[in-house]
């Protein structure tokens, strides 16, 4: 057997972490400045869906042209390019310039772009890893932005709080650098691409699109994946929405314990990572574990803000580490089973079915938020009816074909 750290997968995963490092900090900044800045719960909800939307709009586009195309190339350039971005907003927010409508238009932009990117990551990864080694790679690819988000949540608090009128541009700056770093080091992966090579005839970019689309119609579980993780989308949305201004809002917390909460989920990430990279689960019995785990997940965060602090970090850890053994079944599985030439078309109406949910949750919940006095705690305990639903509703109705997806050896 191969061994798994070869040069590529190296390269490809030291240089995701530093990034991820950037966009950790990039992330937590722009939802909090928002809030900061208007104090609404629906603009919030609104600047989400802007980044979303064109995300939908980009996926039916993007998968056929990613299967034609060098995905390496892609990455880099892409990466390059979002140096330049994030060293003018840098630049910009120095000046104390704001403007949510202007931010809301760098979202959408960035969106699009970001669709890219994953989707040539997604598509790529695999093309890295020797056989055999996909369970373990997945594990290290698990682990990096848990452990990104663990060091620079407090980071980004610390200094959105200590320095409210440039704390937001400094992050963004070391943002800039992160992705330059990357950049310059994914220009050295070397792999040999398995592309779409069938001849372009006119309208063959339609064509492309049935290919991905019949796929879903043979493939019922990569199918039911696709759904059940729509929902899940949903209920996050709501989640990620709403948990951030519960604490600035609070009366007794505030964003630092909001921070130490996401370094207790991605500590909780990070754990399970090394698990499952020291230990590999029995294939006859991951769909049972990822059952499992979906329930255990879904009541744990939906409960999470009833409980004391103390339980919400207990909570959040268990959710960290649980999160990371569906991620690794699912992905090692369905990224190995799909055909390297299709798997940038389905692994794009994939990211489309899970940006719905995300709009439908973050516009319904924000709406909610913004117009009732029904406390956050409660709106994200009621959107988890809906990814609890459709546990009943796809895995536990569909469990043959999702087995024969997640029991397998990889």
């Amino acid at each position: 057997m191969q061994k798994l750290w070869n040069k590529n997968f190296t390269i490809l995963s030291i240089g995701s972490f530093i990034s991820a490092l950037g966009s950790a900090v990039a992330g937590i900044s722009f939802g909090i400045l928002i809030y900061l800045e208007t104090h609404s719960p629906l603009l919030l909800a609104a600047f989400t869906i802007t980044n979303i939307i064109p995300r939908v709009i980009a996926n039916f586009l993007v998968g056929p042209f990613v299967d034609r195309h060098s995905r390496v190339k892609m990455i880099y350039m892409l990466d390059f390019f979002y140096t330049a971005v994030f060293a003018v907003i840098a630049l910009v927010l120095f000046t104390g310039y704001f403007n949510v409508i202007v931010f809301m238009g760098v979202a959408a932009f960035l969106g699009v772009t970001d669709t890219i990117y994953q989707t040539a990551f997604m598509s790529l990864f695999p093309e890295t890893v020797p056989k055999g080694q996909h369970s373990k790679a997945y594990s290290i690819s698990s682990l990096i932005w848990p452990i990104s988000a663990a060091l620079m949540a407090p980071i980004a608090t610390f200094f959105i709080q200590t320095f409210p009128s440039y704390g937001v541009a400094i992050l963004m700056s070391f943002n800039a650098v992160t992705f330059l770093i990357t950049a310059s080091m994914e220009t050295f992966i070397k792999v040999e691409e398995t592309l779409n090579q069938n001849p372009i005839e006119k309208f063959q970019f339609i064509q492309d699109i049935k290919e991905g689309v019949s796929y879903y119609k043979k493939e019922r579980g990569i199918l039911g994946i696709g759904i059940l993780f729509m929902a899940f989308s949903f209920v996050y949305a709501a989640s990620d929405l709403l948990r951030m201004p519960f604490f600035q809002e609070s009366s007794i917390y505030n964003l630092n314990h909001f921070a130490f909460l996401i370094s207790a989920g991605s500590i909780g990430r990070i754990i399970g990572g090394v698990i499952h990279y020291t230990f590999k689960l029995e294939k006859k019995n991951k769909f049972k574990i990822a059952l499992a785990v979906y329930f255990t997940v879904e009541i744990l965060d939906a409960i999470l803000l009833f409980t004391p602090f103390a339980m919400m970090v207990v909570f959040t850890f268990i959710v960290g580490v649980l999160s990371v053994t569906s991620f690794n079944i699912r992905m090692s599985a369905t990224q190995t089973y799909i055909p390297s030439e299709k798997r940038g078309r389905v692994n794009s109406v994939q990211s489309l079915l899970w940006n719905v949910g995300a709009i439908l949750g973050t516009l319904i919940l924000g709406i909610i938020a913004e117009y009732t006095t029904i406390g956050y705690q409660y709106l994200i305990l009621g959107s988890a009816i809906v990814s609890i639903t459709a546990i009943f509703l796809v895995p536990v109705r569909m469990k043959e074909d999702f087995k024969k997806i997640y029991n397998v050896d990889v």
